[in-house]
């Protein structure tokens, strides 16, 4: 089974000191939507007011457009340790077991909206651009969607899609495969923001550690990590208690 997540906007600095290995980044056909996004984001970030604009930055963080400048150059992390936030702070990339890294390496991807559809522990560099972002002269959503259609062939297995609705916008999963799509509900029923994250982080946790082979392991899964979790046609509905 695969587990697709979304990234975060909210990363870890720094790195071991080599910069990002294109032959490491096993999906070929993403390579030339790549170089147009590093292309686009290095012209647009030598102007500190329209990256600040088309990004989305404030004065506080304002600085994150210079990382646009370095991508080819700057040390790497696994991306799953890279992204931080509500979401992946409740995965806790650093205590995972060897095991939980070893299914994180062949059955979790993140998709970013600079790299495309990333294997969970490839190695990439700070970096500064979300799903929301305007790049002049590139549409995300165009350039992903032709460009994982390559892609798409060479992944195995139902697909999970725990992505948030602007990221499964850059990259939809194909009609033809068997996917649900999770939503993250309180105990009244309604949609959980702040929740929703943690309820992700935990029970992708839960399935890393524990194994998740078949939609039909979901709510086992879904009981290792304190969750409730219901199976339709095409959705996972995930139950959050009070409290959690």
């Amino acid at each position: 089974m695969l587990i697709l997540l979304p990234p975060s906007e909210t990363k870890r600095s720094g790195g071991v000191g080599v910069s990002i290995d294109k032959a490491a980044i096993i999906w070929a056909a993403l390579e030339p939507a790549r170089e147009v996004l590093y292309s686009a984001l290095g012209e647009l970030c030598k102007n500190p007011d329209a990256a600040a604009k088309a990004l989305g930055l404030g004065k506080k963080n304002l600085h994150e457009a210079n990382l646009n400048l370095e991508l080819l150059s700057a040390p790497t992390m696994p991306a799953l340790q890279r992204y931080t936030g509500v979401l992946f702070d409740a995965l806790d990339f650093d205590s995972l077991s060897p095991e939980a890294l070893r299914r994180a390496d062949q059955q979790l991807f993140i998709q970013s909206a600079l790299f495309g559809l990333l294997p969970s522990m490839q190695q990439i560099p700070n970096y500064r651009l979300s799903a929301t972002s305007k790049i002049p002269g590139v549409s995300l959503k165009k350039l992903w969607t032709e460009a994982h259609a390559e892609v798409w062939p060479r992944l195995i297995g139902p697909v999970l899609d725990m992505r948030s609705k602007s990221y499964v916008e850059l990259n939809p999963v194909p009609a033809d495969r068997e996917s649900k799509f999770m939503e993250v509900l309180g105990q009244d029923g309604r949609a959980l923001n702040h929740f929703n994250k943690k309820a992700k982080g935990a029970f992708v946790r839960a399935a890393l550690e524990n194994g998740l082979g078949s939609f039909a392991e979901v709510p086992e899964v879904a009981a290792k990590a304190g969750l409730r979790a219901e199976l339709t046609e095409q959705q996972v509905l995930l139950h959050v208690p009070d409290g959690f």
